[in-house]
């Protein structure tokens, strides 16, 4: 891992190359690289500062769904998923993906502990909606001194990714991300990403979730 002025980039992963600034964790795709090598050159001439907010540099591609890719009931290919969406639909509740990287991401660790951790979420989980945790790792890539992430469970890289994952239905830029999942039509309600966005709620994760399930509960189907 290289710093240029407080800018970490690490290595390419497959099909995605991973971006770690002060405070914010990308997993951006192929189609990003070019933009990302921008940022670099930017960074060395002194063009911005670290703390200029790299993601307002970056397109709006924080959270969306893939309509096109977004399972049939208990036809994901994922046997959790397809179990926690079924619960989810029998008890008219949301399911929620968690997708962090407890090994390698400090931001995903800030936002497990000031967020997931936190007893008013645990007591929610099972009651308000259902949870899915989706943790990732890093193997060794195919080429010296790269990395390539995996999903844990494997099977939930089926269900989320990051930009450039063609077979995900749900994609985020990268880890720390919710996704806020209508279990009936699989439709993407919200995603939340990164922290710094969650944060403005000003409120827990679980009445943020609760709120967002309510809203769209009212809207006529």
């Amino acid at each position: 891992m290289d710093r240029v002025k407080g800018i970490s980039f690490y290595l390419e992963t497959g099909e995605c190359l991973l971006f770690d600034s002060p405070g914010i964790v990308f997993i951006v795709g192929a189609r990003m690289r070019f933009f990302l090598s921008l940022c670099c050159s930017a960074a060395v001439s002194g063009l911005f500062a670290p703390q200029a907010g790299v993601a307002q540099q970056l397109p709006p591609i924080f959270g969306f769904a893939n309509k096109d890719r977004i399972p049939e009931v208990n036809k994901s290919g994922s046997p959790v998923f397809d179990k926690l969406r079924n619960e989810a639909m029998k008890k008219k509740l949301p399911l929620v993906i968690y997708l962090t990287g407890s090994s390698w991401c400090s931001q995903c660790n800030i936002f497990t502990r000031e967020y997931i951790k936190k007893t008013n979420f645990k007591n929610a989980a099972g009651k308000k909606f259902i949870f899915w945790l989706v943790d990732t790792k890093q193997v060794p890539g195919n080429s010296p001194g790269t990395f390539q992430f995996k999903m844990v469970p494997e099977e939930a890289a089926k269900i989320v990714g990051c930009v450039d994952s063609p077979r995900a239905p749900y994609v985020v830029l990268g880890p720390p991300a919710v996704f806020i999942i209508d279990p009936v039509s699989g439709k993407l309600i919200k995603s939340l990403f990164p922290k710094s966005e969650v944060d403005k709620y000003g409120k827990p994760l679980a009445g943020i979730i609760e709120e967002t399930w309510a809203e769209f509960s009212r809207k006529p189907k």
